[in-house]
């Protein structure tokens, strides 16, 4: 399925998603909150497939949805504590700020990110997420915050859980609407062995046009 929501200007984003090939439901959800100044977002996926792992998902995402103004290591501590009694899942949790430009993000387990940078001569072109081993609910890392990173106007983030396969970075290198780029991700990289779930956002510096 695809989904789509309303944003302020610093940030635009959409989530498409479909469950295991035989499954009804999905147990890779994605919860994002566009404040005015700070966008808190993650992207989660519950052990396994079917409905346990949405519960588990789920569980997680009501934890980020309710500590918001936490940072992300914060969160996937809350979150960890939440799911002791349930399968488990993997996370990557992430802060935009609006005032400093700044992106916060950290994972534990498999769910990957990466920033695509819009302008042609960044060096690096991507930066990925920093992802420690372990399962929220079970074995839980220690935990150290990386330094947030300067976005620029246009920039790319793309999260997608396990279940997508292939070079993230170079399947979102392009200008298309976050929409479509997300559908299309999905599309061309979802097995169907696997629960999977994309998470597309572009960030609008404020005063850029």
């Amino acid at each position: 399925m695809g989904e789509r929501r309303a944003a302020p200007p610093f940030v635009d984003w959409s989530v498409a998603s479909r469950p295991k090939s035989g499954e009804e439901v999905c147990g890779d959800v994605a919860t994002v909150h566009v404040g005015e100044d700070r966008c808190v977002l993650a992207v989660i996926d519950g052990l396994g497939h079917g409905p346990e792992a949405a519960r588990a998902a789920a569980l997680a995402a009501e934890v980020v949805e309710r500590h918001r103004g936490e940072r992300p290591d914060a969160l996937l501590s809350l979150s960890h504590d939440s799911l002791t009694a349930s399968r488990g899942a993997a996370a990557t949790v992430a802060v935009i700020d609006r005032a400093s430009g700044t992106l916060d993000w950290l994972g534990v387990g498999n769910v990957d990110g990466v920033v695509i940078r819009a302008a042609d001569d960044a060096r690096p072109r991507t930066l990925g997420v920093f992802l420690r081993g372990g399962v929220l609910g079970e074995r839980m890392p220690t935990l150290h915050r990386p330094e947030p990173m300067r976005l620029e106007d246009g920039d790319r983030i793309v999260i997608a859980t396990d279940g997508v396969r292939g070079d993230l970075a170079a399947a979102a290198r392009n200008d298309l609407d976050v929409d479509v780029l997300a559908r299309r991700i999905l599309a061309a990289h979802a097995i169907p062995e696997d629960d999977a779930l994309v998470f597309v956002a572009r960030y609008r510096q404020a005063g850029a046009r």
